[in-house]
């Protein structure tokens, strides 16, 4: 009695296990053709969702103002008048231009080679004009009432109602008839609720925050 019961129970689980073992065959032969027509394998398919649900860290982007050139070779001829400094630096702010002193009311870059003229923020070309003393001069509309403006300069590159980037190339350097000492000029100035600034003072600065 004890054999027939042994064997009852022995066949009982032969056959649960070949049960088992069918659903998990048939199983594994049903995803196979599923991922097979979705052209994916099984790993593909669960790296996809883990994939699909990673969250891109945030950066920060940069929102301060640069310098008008990215060669660091070119050096400041003249610097900005400013009537706060002493009579010795103010002096050497003023650019003469036909036996006459002017204050100068951006500052004078050269280089012993051209270099580019680059944006100084975001903003707009709002003005592109020919001077005789100057040379070409672009103007570019900044937000908080700020504009910069880029004398003596060649080979222009943008044209009114542009939008330009920080730091895209807006032209290069060029001479004028005040300053000779090199065909590589830049008169930079930076105005603020049209005012002239001195722009030394608001370089790598966030211009959206200016009060």
């Amino acid at each position: 009695m004890k054999k027939k019961l042994y064997l009852k129970t022995w066949v009982l689980t032969t056959g649960i296990v070949a049960i088992i073992i069918g659903v998990i065959t048939i199983t594994s032969i049903v995803s196979e053709n599923i991922f097979s027509n979705m052209g994916v394998d099984n790993n593909s398919y669960v790296l996809r969702g883990l994939v699909n649900s990673y969250t891109p860290v945030n950066t920060e982007i940069d929102k301060t103002s640069m310098r008008p050139f990215t060669d660091e070779s070119v050096t400041i001829n003249t610097n900005y008048y400013d009537s706060k400094k002493s009579k010795e630096e103010q002096e050497k702010s003023l650019i003469l231009y036909e036996k006459t002193y002017m204050p100068n009311t951006g500052i004078l870059y050269s280089n012993d080679k051209p270099f580019d003229v680059v944006a100084i923020y975001e903003g707009e070309i709002i003005s592109i004009t020919e001077d005789d003393v100057f040379g070409n001069i672009v103007e570019i509309k900044h937000t908080n009432n700020m504009t910069s403006k880029y004398s003596s300069i060649d080979n222009i590159e943008v044209s009114v109602g542009e939008t330009v980037n920080k730091g895209e190339v807006i032209g290069t350097s060029g001479k004028n008839k005040v300053v000779s000492v090199s065909e590589n000029m830049l008169l930079f100035e930076l105005l603020y609720n049209g005012t002239n600034v001195n722009p030394e003072e608001y370089y790598d600065r966030n211009l959206d925050e200016m009060r």
